[in-house]
């Protein structure tokens, strides 16, 4: 008899047995195949013949079929050899080690003789398919369990598993090489990157292999949110917010600007840049979501959008104006940070910082030509524009005054003198006006 025979579930077991005896008077071969079957089957001298056996003309063989399990009985050479061949059939229906018996009774005048065999039938499932089941994205320096999924369902596997790192492709390394009994494994990866995992599972009859690529990322911590750092924007005017990360791969932006809109997103890995536009006046929520496969954080920033972000005043200039002489332009604004203030008088232009504590500002300009000019104030920032326009009226130059004697001049006596006045002024500001006679 065979020693271990391995065999699939649901296939036929067939195991061949050689009797040697020189008489068969009243005996009998039966057969436990070790899974709760068993059969038995006479044996005649001469012509062997078994119990409700069927003759094979062709191969001069008996057939006895039961449930338990098929025997065949050869008997062609039985009369010049005294062996007779017995092979026996079975059909196991679930796995398991089987320790498979097989005795026999042989009658003689004198005695009865019965001798016995046995040997083990290992019965394993066919292995159709397998899956590796594991997360696409993981994140590093964590535990990761990796599972294998196998169909139909075996008891008896080995799992042998390998884990690559790919994430450089001219240099790869093991990072895990293993053999177990259970359908899983768990590992840490270190390195953000890509790993490949692969199981092969095998049992004695049959094997099947799977594999798939994993990523390791770290996950978005720390989102943090910057709209220029100013407190009012002009209606239309651009101006940035900034989201980022202080950690995380393969990372994701999506903004909702409430009622603006976006002119350009720029986003990389740890930050992205938003250019943004409101066309009204009012509050808005300006929000960003960063994201990957691992997890997301949401963070909001509230702007105000204003009409006249620098409401432009003039406070003052030197009127009327005469030719050859300067003329001042003052004007004030509600935001004095950072902003630069440019005068142009048509024949001159003047840019001047705007004065951050008393938030004004003040141009001079000689005109060589009466008549009446336009002046243009613009002040301008980072994030916007503003104008106001005046006009100055410029005179010829005329007397500024003219002393008359009103009696006659005598030695000794007093005079008296009458000074006519141009009606020239000049006009100093400082967000109070004070005017004085301009004499020459």
């Amino acid at each position: 008899m065979p020693e271990s025979p391995v065999i699939a579930v649901n296939q036929t077991f067939r195991l061949f047995v050689t009797l040697s005896t020189t008489a068969l008077q009243n005996s009998s071969l039966s057969v436990d195949f070790g899974d709760g079957s068993f059969t038995t089957a006479a044996l005649q001298p001469g012509v062997a013949l078994a119990m409700n056996s069927t003759p094979d003309a062709s191969n001069d063989v008996s057939v006895h079929d039961r449930a338990g399990g098929l025997v065949k009985i050869s008997h062609d050479n039985y009369g010049s050899t005294c062996q007779l061949r017995v092979e026996l059939s079975h059909i196991y229906a679930f796995e398991g080690d089987f320790n498979v018996s097989v005795v026999v009774h042989a009658s003689r005048i004198e005695e009865t003789i019965m001798a016995r065999n046995w040997t083990l039938a290992i019965v394993r499932r066919f292995i159709e398919e397998v899956s590796v089941l594991v997360d696409s994205v993981v994140t590093v320096q964590r535990n990761v369990t990796v599972e294998a999924f196998v169909s139909p369902v075996s008891l008896f596997l080995k799992y042998h598993w390998t884990v690559l790192d790919v994430a450089d492709r001219t240099n790869i390394s093991v990072v895990l090489l293993t053999t177990t009994n259970v359908p899983h494994v768990q590992l840490i990866l270190v390195d953000v990157g890509d790993y490949l995992i692969n199981v092969t599972v095998g049992n004695e009859v049959s094997s099947a292999t799977d594999s798939v690529i994993i990523t390791a990322s770290v996950p978005i911590s720390a989102l943090s949110l910057s709209c220029d750092n100013n407190s009012y924007f002009l209606i239309n005017a651009k101006f940035d917010c900034v989201a980022t990360v202080r950690d995380g791969t393969d990372v994701g932006f999506m903004w909702d600007f409430d009622a603006g809109n976006s002119v350009h997103v720029t986003s990389g890995n740890s930050s992205s840049v938003a250019t943004v536009v409101f066309p009204a006046v009012g509050k808005y929520n300006v929000t960003v979501t960063a994201w990957n496969n691992l997890n997301m954080e949401t963070v909001w920033q509230a702007v105000d959008i204003a009409g006249n972000v620098f409401k432009l005043i003039t406070l003052a200039t030197t009127e009327p104006a005469v030719v050859g002489r300067p003329v001042n332009v003052t004007v004030c604004s509600v935001q004095a940070a950072n902003l630069t203030v440019e005068f142009d008088f048509v024949g001159g232009t003047h840019q001047l910082v705007l004065n951050s504590e008393l938030r004004v500002v003040t141009a001079s300009h000689v005109y060589l030509h009466p008549g009446s000019h336009a002046v243009t104030v613009k002040a301008e920032s980072s994030t916007a524009m503003e104008a106001i326009h005046a006009t100055v009226t410029v005179l010829e130059r005329i007397p500024d005054a003219d002393i008359k004697p009103m009696s006659e001049l005598v030695t000794g006596r007093r005079s008296v003198f009458m000074a006519i006045f141009s009606g020239n002024f000049v006009c100093f500001s400082n967000f109070v006006l004070r005017c004085f006679t301009y004499l020459v």
